[in-house]
């Protein structure tokens, strides 16, 4: 990379720690791990949706874009309708429940056995996906940039430890934001040049292949879609960084509001960095490496300074879903098991050290994983739904069962995880043994039948084994909670506009650096200049209003007038 790219780089790494360091005075558990209930509706909706985001979903639906088609955007939108189920269903019971970690009400929903059980199975899946966003960041760095992928690994997942461990809950969504900002700021102008590089559309559509442009090809069936989609269903509605946006909205209103803009945001932006990846099939051979794709598309087709900046905006979505995650595993860890089984009477400010050193540890674990992925080699997108077809639905349908119906008991809510747990392994082994036709289809049967089973067994025990005495109270008592709205948090809630303004614009101001052609190699460029100007503009628009206000005089001397 040239000095510029990584001049951009680095004032990218540093502006993020800033922000967690500018977050640090963490007083109590509740900020640390949900933002003392204050986060806004629009921080939250955008947290929502880079939290299903990660370098991994762009470089790899990309290269489903380009190897297959239109099918990548038939696979991602498939987690549409798992957003709008997730928001209509369980975000205002979120809220109500009360937490600062996704497991926290079964303890007074079913039983202390039951919330560790699931605590202890659903951790190792997390840690394993979020090893898995590592380490998309060493294959997009090694096959398109040239990069270490061991050296891209370590500064990624050691720029989030720091600044996670530090700032907590605050600090993950307003890194998330001024991502956002220049993930956007990044992905669009791509997009444009793409399109051009392809001939336009006209020229593109002739050259494709047969069935590029069909909903499903190549071995993405709509049994598979299909998998997907009820998959998405689960996750959207129990993903624990995901939920958490919810619980730590201000209002059952503003709950809701983070699940719509989510889902805007969710049909929207993917469709953009899967159409580069499809459009690249007109001036990229075709025989690449597809996971290698976007970075390619970026070095071909971007200037010198813009592509450090394409480059902070693939590491910026693993980020901020890295940061989600690892804050809001360690708040298990710290509330559910440190509090509850080890120092119940824990201080406020020990409960939050304890979460600093946990979110240290996790983010270590999945560091370490994520070098052993790359390592082996191991196909990332198998990896994913190997996960997730076995672990979400025996983990997660019992969970969202315990928020509907209050029939439910504890045994029957760990006879289907013990069910939906033993059906997906023995599908497992079953794919290992006879090894089918299509892997996909029978990975997609995988999530279908071990869900299916799940809810089955759920069914089974509350119509025949519902919840009765102690446990039937319990059960009632909890949804009287989650039929009265708590009380909104207090209106002067934190106001992050204004730091992520700052940021924003030093981002801008190091790309009119860049622009001037100060570098060796670079030269004036209007296109560079341009975005420079916009991610200025953004910054100061953030940031000038509030430095008025406080400029503003608080009071006007009184002048009193002698009428005689």
């Amino acid at each position: 990379m040239a000095g510029a790219d990584l001049f951009i780089l680095v004032t990218y790494f540093v502006t993020m720690l800033a922000i967690g360091m500018s977050y640090s005075r963490q007083k109590s558990c509740d900020m640390y791990f949900a933002g003392d209930r204050q986060v806004t509706w629009w921080l939250g909706g955008i947290s929502f949706f880079f939290c299903n985001l990660s370098a991994f979903a762009i470089i790899v639906y990309a290269g489903i874009g380009y190897q297959y088609g239109a099918v990548a955007l038939t696979i991602y939108w498939s987690t549409v309708p798992g957003v709008v189920f997730a928001t209509l269903i369980f975000a205002r019971r979120w809220r109500r429940a009360g937490v600062i970690t996704p497991t926290e009400f079964l303890t007074n929903r079913f039983s202390p056995v039951t919330c560790q059980i699931f605590v202890w199975s659903g951790i190792p899946p997390r840690i394993a996906d979020e090893a898995l966003k590592i380490a998309a960041i060493g294959i997009f760095a090694s096959g398109g940039m040239k990069i270490s992928p061991t050296l891209s690994m370590l500064v990624v997942g050691l720029s989030v430890l720091a600044y996670s461990v530090v700032g907590g809950l605050w600090a993950a969504v307003v890194t998330i934001f001024v991502q956002f900002v220049l993930v956007t700021g990044a992905i669009v102008p791509l997009l444009s040049l793409s399109y051009r590089a392809a001939g336009g559309w006209k020229q593109f559509s002739s050259q494709v292949p047969h069935g590029f442009l069909s909903p499903v090809s190549g071995p993405y069936t709509w049994v598979f879609i299909a998998a997907l989609l009820l998959q998405g269903m689960m996750s959207q509605s129990a993903n624990w960084p995901l939920i958490q946006k919810f619980y730590s909205a201000r209002s059952d209103r503003d709950a809701l509001r983070v699940g719509w803009l989510g889902c805007l945001l969710t049909f929207v932006l993917p469709a953009i960095w899967i159409v580069t990846g499809m459009l690249a099939r007109g001036f990229l051979p075709h025989d690449l490496d597809p996971q290698t794709v976007y970075a390619r598309v970026g070095v071909y087709l971007l200037p010198t300074g813009i592509l450090g900046l394409i480059v902070a905006a693939l590491f910026a979505p693993t980020m901020s879903a890295l940061s989600s995650g690892y804050n809001v595993i360690a708040s298990i860890l710290t509330v559910d098991v440190y509090r509850r089984l080890i120092r119940p009477h824990a201080s406020q400010q020990e409960l939050v050290n304890v979460g600093r050193g946990l979110t240290a540890l996790i983010a270590l674990l999945a560091l370490g994983l994520a070098l052993v992925i790359t390592h082996f080699h191991w196909l990332l997108f198998n990896i994913m739904v190997f996960v997730w077809g076995v672990f979400v639905p025996p983990t997660v349908i019992p969970v969202l069962a315990g928020l509907v119906t209050q029939r439910l008991s504890a045994k029957g809510a760990l006879a289907a995880f013990a069910g939906g747990m033993g059906v997906g392994l023995g599908l497992l082994v079953c794919n290992v043994l006879i090894v089918p036709a299509n892997p996909m289809n029978f990975e997609a049967m995988t999530i279908i039948v071990a869900s299916a089973a799940t809810l089955a067994i759920i069914a089974i025990s509350a119509i025949w084994f519902p919840a009765t005495g102690e446990a039937a109270e319990r059960a009632a008592q909890f949804f009287t909670t989650l039929r009265r709205p708590p009380v909104a948090a207090d209106a002067a809630a934190i106001n992050p506009i204004p730091i992520a303004g700052v940021i924003i614009a030093v981002m801008g101001l190091a790309l009119v650096v860049v622009g001037l052609g100060v570098f060796p190699g670079t030269k004036l460029s209007s296109f560079t200049l341009g975005l420079a100007t916009v991610l200025v503009t953004i910054g100061l628009g953030m940031t000038l209003p509030r430095w008025l206000e406080k400029r503003r005089p608080t009071g006007v001397d009184t002048i009193v007038v002698d009428e005689r």
